[in-house]
Formats: C-alpha cells, sequence, structure tokens
C-alpha cells in the first residue's frame, strides 16, 4: 500500500461513515486520488464498503499498536525497550540488521521493532511469511550475547517455549511446538520464529530474534497461504488485542534471555527448568 493509503485507513479507523470529499479535504488532495488510493487497499484484501450518499466505511477496523499500551504491560523498566512501531516494512529482522549497529546492543537499551504490515517477512530455509495489514503481531528484538554462537544451542525452542507460555496466560491452550521454529495449533501454522545470528563463534554475538503470530487473517491472506495455517481468533472466537499480548511477550523474553545467557539451553534441560517453563505445552 502507498502512503496515501495509510493515511485513509487511519481516518477510517473509527468504522463510520466518511465521504470522499471529506476524505480529499482532510488529506488536502482530490477525489481521484482518494478513489485510486482506496483502490489499492482494497487490493491487499482490506474491506472498505461504500454506500451512496453516505460515503466509504472499513468494515473491520484493526486496533493499532500502541506504544505507550504496549509498554505499559512491561511490569518494570519499560525504558529498557527502543520500542520503533511502523505502518509498513519489508521485513522487522532486516529493519534491525541495517538500522541498529553493534553498539546499540548492549541489553539496557533493547531494540524492537514492529510492523502493521510485512511486505517480505522471512521464513526459516527462505520460505516467506504472509500476513495482512493488522491482522497479525510479527516484531524482531535484537539481544547481545557475550558468548560466541556456538553457545546458543536451543535458543529458537526457549523462544517458542516462551511464545507457548504467554499464550497459557491468556488462556489459550492445546498449542504444540514444532522443532525448531514452528508454533501449532491442530497440526496447523499458527506462529513461527526466526532468529539471525551476527558475530563471533567465541563471543560477543548479536541476535535478532523474529517473531510472528497470527491473530485474524483475512479470506485474502489465506487463499495466498501454501501453507496450512490457523490464527487466534479461529481457535478462541476471540478477537485479542495485540498490544496485551505483545507487552506480554515482551516481558516474558525479557525475563528468559538473561537466563539463557547465564546458564544455556543445556544447563536449564538438565535441571528441569525447561520442563517448567513448558508446563502444559507441547513439542510436536
Amino acid at each position: 500500500m502507498n502512503v496515501r493509503a495509510f493515511s485513509i485507513l487511519r481516518l477510517l479507523k473509527d468504522g463510520e461513515f466518511q465521504s470522499g470529499v471529506s476524505l480529499a479535504k482532510k488529506l488536502n488532495c482530490s477525489r481521484s486520488t482518494i478513489s485510486n488510493a482506496l483502490k489499492n487497499i482494497r487490493s491487499c484484501g482490506i474491506e472498505i464498503s461504500k454506500i451512496r450518499g453516505r460515503g466509504f466505511r472499513w468494515i473491520n477496523p484493526i486496533s493499532y499498536l500502541n506504544n505507550d499500551l504496549i509498554l505499559s504491560c512491561v511490569l518494570y523498566k519499560p525504558n529498557n525497550f527502543c520500542l520503533i512501531i511502523c505502518d509498513v516494512i519489508d521485513s522487522t529482522n532486516n529493519f534491525l540488521l541495517k538500522n541498529f549497529e553493534k553498539q546499540h546492543y548492549n541489553n539496557n537499551c533493547i531494540p524492537v521493532v514492529a510492523t502493521e504490515l510485512q511486505t517480505h517477512g522471512r521464513g526459516r530455509a527462505g520460505r516467506s511469511w504472509h500476513s495482512g495489514f493488522g491482522d497479525s503481531l510479527t516484531f524482531s528484538l535484537g539481544w547481545r550475547f557475550e558468548k560466541g554462537a556456538s553457545s546458543l544451542s536451543g535458543l529458537s525452542l526457549l523462544i517458542g517455549i516462551a511464545i507457548i507460555r504467554v499464550f497459557k496466560s491468556f488462556s489459550i491452550g492445546n498449542v504444540s511446538l514444532k522443532w525448531p521454529n514452528d508454533i501449532l495449533f491442530d497440526n496447523k501454522k499458527l506462529a513461527g520464529v526466526l532468529i539471525e545470528l551476527r558475530g563471533e563463534i567465541i563471543g560477543p554475538s548479536f541476535v535478532i530474534i523474529g517473531i510472528g503470530i497470527n491473530f485474524k487473517l483475512s479470506d485474502y491472506i489465506k487463499s495466498s497461504l501454501k501453507q496450512i495455517a490457523t490464527d487466534l481468533f479461529s481457535i478462541t472466537g476471540v478477537c485479542f488485542d495485540r498490544n496485551l499480548i505483545f507487552g506480554s511477550l515482551l516481558l516474558e523474553l525479557r525475563n528468559i534471555l538473561p537466563v539463557f545467557e547465564e546458564y544455556g539451553f543445556s544447563f536449564l534441560r538438565m535441571n528441569g527448568v525447561v520442563i517448567m517453563l513448558m508446563k502444559d505445552s507441547q513439542l510436536a
């Protein structure tokens, strides 16, 4: 979508009708510009209704990601997070890799970027991650490990456990973890993890943790998927607030990553800590 399209969606987010004249006046552009932008919006599978004499209405407007609301869920030291929210970027992992130099990764200010629309999301082994505008939670977090890449075995599994623990706190159960990076419900993909490493074998290492969670996929997106997928709304009937789950997940990651860095996955597994973390989650 283009910049004008995002501006129109912001004006229509209340779900009320607005005329083309009103939209054009507010955005200081022509009616034809509004018409073209609406075509652009519809081409992305976003439902905009039109009624003569009343105007345009966004049928199922999203609840936008909100920086303050997200960080209010981080119960302590919310300033630890440098959170950036974008309307659209190609890939949240790419954004962090390109825009944060190594010296920014000190874990006192944890870089996080999220987006309403990810146009070229990446999964494991070069696969694509498909999502529509506001129908998923897609974000990446950067973390500095003083130890080298060789000590990070099991990190993706631990991140998957963290996601499942947050799901459980919202009464979302019967979710399984498929090694190394898929979270499933009834053998359908619900969420995924992509971890990318930069650094030396002996340290330090700079890790980008990319996470995608399906909240309420549109029919347009579902029809474009090659892999069978599901979303939180389909399995629970609840429209969860992405901000609340996002904030809870940031808190969970902030808690477990230092433990992983200190002891490693093998130690956690040997001492039953992983089992304690998983509780009722499953391995597929």
